[in-house]
């Protein structure tokens, strides 16, 4: 009997051990998913946070793109914005000029009526600046002129206000429709030489954005080359410079430029509906008067295009390396162009907005 008591006394213990580590693990995983949860929301927050702070960045990163005080991560530019390379821009001014027939604004062009003009990728400037004696300008026949460019760098000033004229220079990316007050505002829109700095997918819209800016019946003008723009008159392409025109065509296929440009300007100018679009090819052969310029630009432009195009292609990988290879190259063509005729090849392209 005794020995019954005992035994139902030690079950009765069993089983309220039992219990008790039942309710013991049972507060176990309570604990656990309370943990979780804690951690669960936690990464949520957090990833909110991050969320909100990359969006936060992206919007002032795009505010200080307007001001010119950083690049845009996507852009190409196979040139730099140095001083010695504004230099380099204002000084081929007048050869580009010179090789469309003397004059900043193309033939085709009346400018009888012009008095508001923009230029996109102004770079420095100086086709703007080359106006107000090209048109002309005085107090009775007052020129607004406005630049746009996706950096300020280049920029000599923001503003330049006498009583001939109106001049302002301020960041904008093509690539994005311009402010309300400049949409229709423009008898002519000026651009040149994006062939080494606007990505193939971007000239459509670049193009539905510059079509915006002019008054029914502005017109267009977009001077720029495609991968022949530097060539020599030689019955057969000498292989040193068809290795140079590779090299450049290769890093704009690389970084997603058009080597085509003007091709490609032409047919989006008929698509977004420019009217009488006109496409028209200059080169320095017959114009003995612009031979040793022809030379100096080539050797230059090289000289400014070489080093990226490398890296573009992977060529090299140091830009140190890039420079000294291009020095060898540009020494190798001023050499070679002391026996030879250097070719430079421009187009432009002309449209009109329709009157309705």
């Amino acid at each position: 009997m005794a020995y019954a008591v005992a035994s139902h006394v030690e079950n009765v213990r069993d089983g309220q051990g039992a219990i008790s580590g039942n309710r013991s693990r049972g507060r176990g995983h309570e604990v656990y998913r309370s943990l979780a949860q804690v951690y669960i929301h936690s990464v949520m927050m957090v990833s909110f946070v991050l969320t909100l702070l990359l969006s936060l960045w992206r919007r002032f990163r795009k505010t200080l793109v307007r001001m010119g005080l950083v690049f845009p991560d996507e852009e190409v530019y196979l040139l730099n914005r140095s001083p010695k390379e504004s230099a380099r821009l204002n000084a081929q001014h007048d050869f580009l000029v010179n090789l469309i027939g003397g004059r900043p604004i193309h033939p085709a062009i009346p400018t009888e009526d012009i008095t508001d003009v923009a230029d996109i990728a102004t770079g420095t400037g100086i086709w703007l600046m080359s106006l107000a004696a090209a048109l002309n300008a005085s107090p009775t026949n007052r020129l607004y002129l406005h630049g746009f460019d996706i950096s300020a760098t280049q920029y000599p000033f923001s503003k330049d206000i006498s009583p001939s004229h109106e001049l302002h220079l301020s960041v904008h990316d093509m690539r994005h429709r311009f402010l309300p007050e400049h949409r229709g505002r423009y008898d002519l829109i000026h651009l040149r030489l994006l062939v080494g700095a606007l990505k193939e997918e971007d000239y459509a819209r670049s193009m539905r954005n510059i079509y915006e800016l002019l008054k029914p019946g502005g017109y267009l003008q977009w001077d720029d080359c495609d991968t022949t723009a530097f060539s020599t008159a030689e019955s057969s392409p000498d292989p040193f410079i068809r290795r140079m025109q590779e090299t450049v065509a290769s890093a704009a296929v690389n970084l997603g430029l058009c080597p085509t440009a003007p091709l490609l300007i032409e047919k989006l100018a008929t698509m977004v509906g420019f009217e009488d679009v006109t496409r028209q090819s200059y080169n320095t052969i017959d114009k003995p008067h612009l031979h040793d310029a022809a030379r100096g630009w080539l050797v230059q432009v090289l000289r400014s295009l070489l080093p990226k195009s490398m890296l573009g292609t992977g060529e090299v990988t140091e830009e140190s390396v890039a420079i000294e290879r291009t020095e060898r190259l540009v020494g190798e063509l001023e050499s070679h162009c002391q026996n030879v005729l250097p070719v430079v090849n421009l187009h432009v392209v002309v449209g009109r907005k329709p009157l309705s």
